[in-house]
């Protein structure tokens, strides 16, 4: 019988009734130190002051974070005492629910309701478990693994009753040492007979980090065969379909796996991923909009995923040629924002005024209008209070992305200089980053600067059309870039001052007229907005003496 004498006890449940009844159970065993929670919050308070033997998380607490959520952030955070024994429970037998809470490993989960006798049989199992294999866990921990090999061969010669558990930790510890040759020779005559999950999954992950793909879909096959609810399987089979290029196989079964279990940001992270290669959009906004909805139920609620759910509204939007559909569309960003506006929004370190309006600019972008689009992002940068290194990160990557959606690469400098000081944590980011900063816009900078820069050779040549031509080409890649606008600009100006008065003039003015207008009314740089002015000037001038 389990002995809960000196043993400090954590219950988590927004029932008092299942409090009263919980207490007077284990009171009854012995259990003389009990505390109790209603909400994930109140647990994190209590957890952060006093360290627990035993913690009893319900899954169902009401509104808000569930025992799953609140199991994962005291283990993420070093909360929860390596020698403590955690337990789910629930009223619940929902499937999806069972393999959400199982996902996370606690040390058991049961259903109510339940004995005193089976609570207490549970506990000595669990306790008896973790005492066994406490020196091999702290060995890992340690990344000691020569010892963690040691102490499971050694329980494996001498401890018929763990000798499993024990193979399949040695397993992975040649896995993750890639001592794969000896995890093979482990692993295989376990699943012989039959598919055991934890030896056909580490297997199966075997084979795929050696890019012997069509062998981990075979042994992950058999063992979804023969046990269909595991997710981890799922996962790694969809990583092998990847790899072997089978791509809609491999979607199929990440939306499967995503779809049935609850609360895994990361696997519908996968999903979207996957989808926006694949170019299958909805599945990739479907993918966005959960993520944001668990983020927002979380502990680690980010405005990051309300970025990436845009972002992906806004991507779908322009492969609509159909301009009345891409507008039905991009409706969704409007609605979207002013809903966040009373979440994310309520985040007082993020920019969430900022970030509307610079949206609201990538969806003028997204419906062929960059002018507009080029003055609600710079006006928006420019009344912004904050230093570049005072941004929010999703602000400042948004802000990034905008100015290089409008081809404003010199601007957009420091803020890729900044943004390469922070840690980003979010994989979708992440790849955004990468994919926007990458070789493809060193490409299209390369491009528009060649003609940029031989437009100012011609024009330091006086050989004014030639140099007109360049900046055309420039502004044919780049056709807001303030830099070039202002130079075609230059040229009009310069044609006109040195050609007696004719009917090309006006032409050449209506032009010139034509790009000072897409820089007007934009809070543009200091350096560019004195030459706007300046060549304004001169402008007025030419027309005054014409």
């Amino acid at each position: 019988m389990f002995s809960y004498r000196d043993k400090k006890i954590l219950i988590v449940d927004d029932q008092k009734a299942f409090h009263i009844m919980l207490k007077a159970m284990l009171a009854n065993q012995g259990a003389e130190d009990i505390k109790f929670a209603e909400s994930a919050e109140q647990a994190v308070k209590i957890a952060n002051l006093i360290k627990f033997d035993i913690y009893l998380f319900d899954y169902n607490l009401g509104a808000g974070k569930n025992g799953v959520q609140l199991f994962d952030y005291l283990k993420r955070n070093q909360l929860i005492p390596s020698h403590a024994l955690c337990f789910i429970i629930t009223g619940d037998s929902n499937k999806r629910m069972v393999l959400t809470a199982m996902e996370k490993s606690p040390d058991d989960y049961v259903m109510k309701p339940f004995s005193p006798v089976q609570l207490s049989n549970r506990l000595t199992a669990a306790t008896q478990r973790k005492e066994i294999l406490q020196d091999i866990y702290q060995a890992i921990e340690e990344q000691n693994y020569e010892q963690a090999i040691s102490l499971c061969n050694q329980k494996i010669d001498s401890d018929s009753k763990y000798r499993t558990l024990c193979k399949n930790i040695l397993a992975d510890i040649y896995i993750q040492t890639q001592q794969f040759t000896a995890a093979e020779n482990l692993l295989i005559p376990m699943v012989k007979l039959r598919p055991l999950v934890h030896p056909s999954i580490s297997l199966g992950k075997l084979y795929f980090q050696q890019k012997q793909y069509q062998k981990a879909i075979q042994v992950l096959m058999r063992l979804i065969r023969y046990a269909p609810m595991q997710m981890e399987a799922y996962q790694w089979l969809a990583r092998a379909y990847k790899g072997d290029g089978q791509l809609d196989n491999a979607l199929n079964i990440l939306v499967q796996a995503a779809n049935t279990t609850h609360n895994s940001i990361e696997r519908h992270q996968e999903v979207a991923l996957l989808a926006n290669e694949m170019e299958e959009y909805i599945v990739m906004l479907s993918s966005y909009a959960s993520i944001l909805h668990l983020s927002r139920n979380s502990f680690y609620p980010d405005p990051c995923h309300l970025a990436n759910y845009l972002r992906s509204i806004v991507t779908f939007a322009k492969q609509e040629g159909d301009m009345t559909k891409r507008k039905e569309i991009l409706k969704k960003v409007s609605s979207t924002l002013y809903q966040s506006r009373f979440e994310e929004g309520k985040n007082k370190d993020f920019n969430f005024d900022g970030f509307d309006q610079l949206y609201q600019a990538n969806v003028l972008f997204a419906l062929n209008e960059p002018l507009k689009a080029k003055r609600r992002i710079f006006n928006t940068l420019n009344s912004t209070k904050e230093t570049i290194t005072d941004f929010d990160t999703t602000f400042l990557t948004e802000s990034l992305f905008s100015l290089l959606d409008i081809g404003e690469f010199e601007e957009a400098n420091p803020f890729l200089a900044e943004l390469e000081k922070r840690n980003i944590e979010d994989q979708t980011t992440q790849i955004s980053i990468k994919k926007l900063t990458g070789e493809l816009l060193n490409a299209r900078i390369d491009s528009f600067t060649n003609h940029n820069q031989m437009g100012i050779k011609f024009f330091s040549d006086k050989r004014y059309q030639q140099a007109l031509e360049c900046f055309d080409k420039a502004l044919a890649l780049e056709p807001v870039n303030t830099g070039a606008l202002l130079n075609r600009s230059q040229v009009f100006i310069k044609m006109l001052q040195q050609t007696p008065p004719h009917d090309d003039h006006k032409s050449l003015i209506k032009q010139c007229q034509n790009s000072f207008s897409v820089l007007n009314n934009t809070h543009l740089p200091v350096q560019f907005a004195k030459r706007l002015i300046i060549l304004q000037q001169e402008l007025k001038e030419i027309k005054g003496a014409a």
